[in-house]
């Protein structure tokens, strides 16, 4: 279930200044999930040392939003050289944090600020 909210965005073509906190304890979970099966003898990219304070921070809520910050690996991103299923698991957990838009948004100006609506994942019901 979803509901939808008009969000301010960061300038006419920016991300979201609000960030979905429902979608980011789901996607935060997954990747800490993914991270802790990660061997720590075995971690050649420092997935343990680099990706997963920042999910704890963000789960906690010490991590600052969006996140305006890099993203650990981009070398290793853009030269191809992580595992599939890390860029899987981590692409929607640092999108969300920086406050990435899916497709350009129909943009709405009002008092020279720039929104537009989104959808933010509701809490599930109670049966």
């Amino acid at each position: 279930m979803s509901m939808r909210k008009l969000i301010e965005l960061d300038g006419e073509y920016g991300g979201w200044l609000e960030i979905d906190q429902v979608k980011l304890k789901r996607v935060a979970n997954e990747f800490k999930i993914w991270l802790l099966t990660v061997e720590p003898n075995n971690d050649p990219f420092g997935f343990i040392k680099y990706d997963l304070p920042m999910v704890e921070a963000a789960l906690n809520g010490s991590l600052k939003l969006p996140y305006k910050g890099g993203r650990p690996h981009t070398r290793e991103l853009g030269e191809g050289l992580l595992p599939i299923d890390y860029r899987e698991i981590s692409a929607p957990f640092y999108n969300t944090i920086r406050g990435a838009l899916d497709a350009p948004p129909e943009v709405i100006l009002k008092d020279g600020k720039y929104y537009a609506w989104c959808e933010f994942e509701d809490l599930p019901q109670p049966a």
